[in-house]
């Protein structure tokens, strides 16, 4: 019986084994090598002289005890499993090119596999095996390479049909996936791959399929090829497991394009969200209201209680934010504590984005307790509708921010809606800022001096340096217009440093004339939190020889108040230089008097505020002094401007005065002039106010 002749039933097979010697002769006299392997086990049961010889063993007792199962690669055995389970459901067969390793010896074999029963039932296979000596290494190895690759390799007819799929692809498309179009979670992903692979002869995608893992995300490559049996046109695919790869894809967008702490989309997903709502309200004839909302007295809270704290404001206000949204709407927190409320609604009904405001400003009045008084934190809200004040994002944007600023500025906790007159305004605004910098660059900001008098016999004893800006068209611009803009442009640190050093420069030509006051320079919350603040001002005594006691350095009451480490180390290295400190407009904070003692004063200006309301609250301001005065420190009453002011003020114990009674802010060529009219009259109260 030779290879052509061998029985291809495994029935006929058993028969021949059943004539015991004489069937075992027929057998081994086959140049084909014949065995059975029990693939539960992993061990040859049974084969002739010839399999013998191909598994290099010396008996039929020496191949039945050696177990396969150990070295037998994880691909091998799918392999196996999935042949087992093809014999029983319908007694298939296969025709491969297989490498056995005999004893670690690689040797090629053309194998015929197919069912057979073993005597206890279970499902064997029968396998029938041919050397190609002629088959080249690079077929050998690719067919191995077929065998153990995880990339998914099938063919299949162009209506979809499987004809052939290796050991991967068999591994994760059973039966109820079999067909190509089955695999498809999304059949619009299979029309594309067809269409795509029938125009250009191949192609390459990304769709979500089914598996026998459940839903993967598989890069499909495909090629249109042929059938290497029938010769028919056939689509040969590739395809490779990258669930993981778009899950971490997927997991990145959501990390970029979200806020980690609210969970809200954030600014870099603004523009699609504005594109979809603009795409609906196109369709649906609606607008889009985008409401600009900005948290008041945030700030206190992360400065008072802590980030902590902070942050679990900024996640309630992002919840009671969502809550008001409708399906379709989106919120947006854009950073810090500035959110973005995108909505549509209906253009006919104008009193729609207002109702919603209203509700906005009740849900974010936010009450938080601190220590010693309760925060309420509120929204500030600007709004800009789609199309009426803006056709594309940037400039809503723009036009809600203004108005949420006008909200701000006409004090907070309200909600403003854009007008044209607010971009007007923003281009002066602008148009100032430009000349602005302009304007320090050539020298244009300069100081005036307003004289501070000795309260018992009027005599000048001091200035406070005022920054002006003397414009080369408009002339001089007061210091309420360009002082705001420049805190927000972040120009007020070289406004301060330009004042600070003019005004020393100026006092050192004075005392060179025999005129020697002391000069005041109100010192910002900027200057104060940058790093090289104490060396600037002793670069500054140093360069004019001022002596430190000659420079004093006002801050406002809320900013003394201020925790900031920085400002803090600050305001004790121009202490150590013997620089003076004056606590400027008592009376409008809430002054920590203790710490005010334990920082060591040296003077206290009571705000004008409180000095014009006299004679009404005498009372209070006869306290107020008394107190002062037990802390040893200056007192200068702000804002004189009558007689019976003045009187009341040097009589009730303050040491200093000043305001328009005894003259505005003026150039320096004034300053001169009034003081040699005084130059020898007021040494005296000089003398003591230096020794305070």
């Amino acid at each position: 019986m030779t290879a052509e002749n061998l029985p291809e039933h495994p029935l006929l097979l058993t028969e021949l084994l059943k004539l015991g010697t004489s069937g075992s002769e027929v057998l081994d006299r086959l140049s084909t090598a014949v065995w059975i392997f029990d693939i539960d086990e992993g061990r040859v049961v049974w084969g002739n002289k010839a399999a013998l010889d191909i598994w290099a063993a010396d008996s039929l007792e020496d191949l039945r005890n050696r177990s396969m199962k150990h070295d037998m690669s994880p691909a091998v055995s799918r392999r196996l499993l999935q042949y087992q389970a093809d014999f029983i459901s319908r007694d298939a067969n296969f025709t491969e090119m297989w490498t056995l390793y005999p004893r670690g010896v690689p040797r090629p074999l053309h194998v015929r596999f197919s069912g057979s029963r073993l005597p206890d039932g279970r499902m064997g296979m029968l396998c029938e095996g041919r050397e190609e000596l002629s088959s080249v290494p690079e077929a050998i190895r690719s067919a191995d390479a077929l065998l153990h690759t995880q990339l998914m390799i099938s063919m299949h007819a162009q209506d979809g049909t499987t004809l052939y799929c290796n050991p991967s692809a068999r591994a994760n498309f059973d039966g109820k996936y079999g067909g190509l179009q089955e695999r498809f979670v999304k059949e619009a992903d299979y029309a594309m791959l067809l269409e795509a692979v029938n125009a250009a002869g191949e192609a390459r995608h990304i769709a979500e399929v089914w598996t026998s893992r459940g839903r993967r995300w598989h890069e499909l490559i495909a090629r249109l090829c042929y059938d290497p049996i029938s010769g028919s046109p056939s689509i040969l695919i590739s395809a490779s497991d990258v669930t993981e790869l778009k899950e971490a894809e997927t997991l990145a967008q959501k990390l970029a394009y979200h806020d980690p702490l609210t969970g809200l989309p954030n600014r870099l997903a603004l523009p699609q969200i504005f594109a979809d709502l603009k795409a609906r309200a196109v369709q649906e004839d609606s607008g889009i209201g985008l409401l600009f909302i900005d948290l008041d007295q945030f700030k206190a809270v992360n400065d008072t209680l802590g980030h902590l704290q902070g942050d679990k404001l900024l996640c309630e206000a992002a919840r009671r934010l969502t809550e008001l949204c409708r399906e379709g709407d989106a919120v947006v927190r854009l950073g810090g504590d500035e959110f973005l409320l995108l909505v549509t609604w209906p253009q006919e009904d104008t009193l729609w984005l207002e109702a919603l405001a209203k509700r906005l400003i009740e849900r974010l009045s936010l009450a938080v307790q601190a220590e010693r008084h309760d925060l309420m934190v509120t929204p500030s809200i600007g709004i800009a509708s789609f199309p009426a004040q803006g056709n594309d994002l940037q400039t809503l944007m723009r036009n809600a921010d203004l108005a949420m600023y006008e909200a701000k500025g006409a004090g907070r906790n309200r909600y403003f809606f854009y007008e044209e007159a607010l971009s007007r305004a923003r281009e002066d605004e602008l148009e100032l800022l430009s000349g602005l910098r302009d304007g320090l660059r050539q020298g244009h900001i300069i100081p005036f001096y307003q004289p501070r008098v000795c309260a018992s016999d009027g005599k000048m004893v001091g200035v406070e340096a005022l920054a002006r800006w003397k414009h080369p068209v408009q002339g001089l611009i007061a210091p309420a217009r360009f002082i705001p803009l420049a805190e927000r442009a972040g120009l007020i640190n070289h406004i301060g440093t330009t004042i600070l050093e003019q005004a020393v420069k100026q006092r050192q030509i004075w005392a060179e004339g025999g005129l020697d006051l002391i000069m005041s320079v109100n010192v910002s919350l900027r200057q104060l939190c940058q790093p090289e603040f104490a060396a600037v001002v002793k670069k500054v005594l140093a360069i004019y020889d001022c002596p430190p006691d000659r420079l004093e350095l006002e801050l406002t009451e809320t900013l003394f108040s201020e925790s900031d480490p920085l400002l803090q180390a600050n305001l004790a290295a121009v202490r150590d230089f013997g620089v003076r400190i004056a606590i400027d407009d008592f009376g409008t904070g809430y002054s920590n008097i203790a710490r005010l003692n334990e920082m060591s004063v040296d003077c206290i200006k009571i705000d004008r505020s409180l000095i014009s309301g006299l004679p009404r609250n005498q009372e209070m301001l006869t306290l107020v002094i008394s107190m002062l005065n037990l802390m040893q420190v200056t007192i200068v009453a702000e804002g004189v401007e009558t007689e019976s002011v003045s009187d009341w003020t040097r009589q009730n114990g303050v040491h200093e005065l000043q305001g328009y009674l005894f003259s505005p802010p003026v150039e320096p060529e004034a300053i001169e002039a009034l003081a040699d009219s005084q130059r020898l009259s007021g040494q005296e109260c000089r003398s003591r106010r230096v020794a305070n």
